[in-house]
């Protein structure tokens, strides 16, 4: 499989700027103390500043790896030594951005990279809006906070340049159960880099039969084992998991990441009926491992997951929307993962049971309001790739359903009214996320170049 795109890194070169001077004077640009002012005072400062910017960087977010940082010294001529260019320069094209410290650096902009500029006041400001003037990325951190926010938003867009998803499909556009959807992938490679690779979604059987009963088994009984009430079919269990290992072994030879499949063409064909199994544990298993997986080919809410399962570090929800009253909605699929606040944080408990009266197919029925956060966030995309409709709620009850798509959340909001209208121009899966990240993807939705509409 290709390398999963949360764990990649956000490269970043550090350069230390500093303006040191050949000797001492005085004027309208420069005063203090002659002794701070010497060749030496200066040498020793900058010394001293640089060792003090290497410190902080032990400070930022584990989503960057910094190359060696450089120092960058120039005097009063405001030119910067052509071997010191030359090796900022180096190996360039493994460079996500520069990380700019200190003073700002003459003519980096020749670049032509992405660079935050580490630097509270007057030097950062003026170096950003010259660089954005001229058509060149730049960012202002007056702290290191602003510098992990800015760093992770710019690391959620190399993820999603990084995503490449199998999408098993019928072939259909729009499909039966998603009309809204976006019809044309070639939207999202230009416009976010997010690739998209169709094939046939019979392709995947073969594969399926290729999963023996020792490779499926373990997964399903460490499932079984954990759950506090199983109705599934513990025999035709296996099923669903050999589908989520054949999904794997199709994204290996296919180099993807990310994962979506036929609902309704599947299941017209009769196959799940016969083979007894359900592609919604193979989505729930894959948003656990930190692997984007959408039902029903939806590219709109597979986007949407993207941005928010790794702007949060922590799976997502999808489902489908439903008015309860104007401060009530309700969202409900068999995909909740369980990881759900957060990677790295104590699984959710869950019930085991089955998607079908005939007790095939396995089912996650997970309590949403064990969230350690008071909020969630929804979201989704429009069908022309553009735009994201996100809305703010609070997870007030969970209810389950013995067969068909459970669990069912209950979502308090202030206006459930007008973000059902609101959707009419988005379509009806919503992704789901614990806490309130909204004002985190208005930011990465600068950076990205999509709209967004709070609903």
């Amino acid at each position: 499989m290709k390398q999963k795109a949360m764990d990649g890194k956000l490269v970043v070169r550090p350069l230390i700027g500093c303006l040191t001077h050949t000797h001492f004077w005085e004027g309208p640009c420069r005063a203090g103390h002659k002794e701070d002012m010497t060749v030496e005072a200066e040498t020793k400062a900058a010394d001293e500043t640089f060792k003090e910017s290497v410190e902080a960087l032990k400070g930022v977010i584990d989503e960057v790896q910094f190359t060696e940082p450089m120092d960058v010294r120039y005097d009063e001529s405001f030119v910067v030594k052509k071997d010191l260019f030359e090796k900022i320069g180096e190996n360039l094209d493994e460079i996500d951005c520069f990380l700019c410290m200190g003073w700002r650096i003459p003519k980096l902009e020749r670049y032509n990279k992405p660079v935050i500029i580490w630097q509270n006041g007057n030097e950062g400001i003026d170096f950003a809006a010259y660089c954005r003037s001229i058509g060149v990325e730049a960012y202002v951190a007056m702290d290191l906070q602003d510098v992990n926010e800015i760093a992770h938003i710019l690391w959620v867009r190399k993820a999603v340049r990084n995503t490449r998803a199998l999408v098993l499909t019928a072939g259909s556009l729009p499909t039966f159960g998603i009309q809204s959807l976006i019809r044309d992938p070639e939207v999202l490679r230009q416009r976010y880099g997010f690739e998209v690779v169709k094939l046939p979604f019979t392709a995947i059987f073969k594969y399926m039969d290729e999963i023996t009963d020792e490779e499926a088994k373990p997964i399903a009984e460490k499932i079984i084992a954990g759950s506090a009430d199983t109705q599934v079919n513990t025999d035709w269990f296996i099923n669903d998991i050999k589908y989520y290992l054949a999904a794997k072994k199709m994204m290996d030879i296919y180099d993807c990441n990310a994962f979506s499949t036929a609902c309704h063409e599947l299941c017209t064909t009769e196959i799940p009926q016969n083979r007894k199994f359900t592609p919604c544990m193979c989505h729930s298993i894959m948003k656990d491992e930190g692997i984007p997986s959408g039902c029903e080919e939806d590219l709109n809410a597979l986007m949407a997951m993207l941005i928010m399962q790794y702007a949060a570090n922590r799976p997502a929800f999808m489902g489908n929307p439903n008015h309860e009253t104007d401060e009530l909605l309700r969202i409900h699929h068999a995909v909740p993962a369980l990881c759900m606040n957060g990677y790295g944080t104590k699984p959710l408990e869950y019930k085991l049971w089955a998607f079908t009266g005939q007790g095939f197919g396995g089912k996650l029925q997970v309590d949403f309001t064990e969230n350690d956060d008071d909020y969630v966030t929804l979201g989704r995309f429009n069908p022309a790739g553009d735009t994201i409709c996100i809305k703010k709620g609070k997870v007030i009850r969970s209810e389950y359903a013995d067969t068909y798509c459970s669990p069912y959340y209950y979502i308090q909001m202030d206006d459930a009214r007008e973000y059902m209208h609101n959707l009419a121009g988005f379509g009806h899966h919503q992704v789901l996320i614990f806490g309130d990240y909204t004002k985190l993807i208005k930011k990465i939705a600068k950076v990205m170049n999509f709209n967004v509409l709070e609903g």
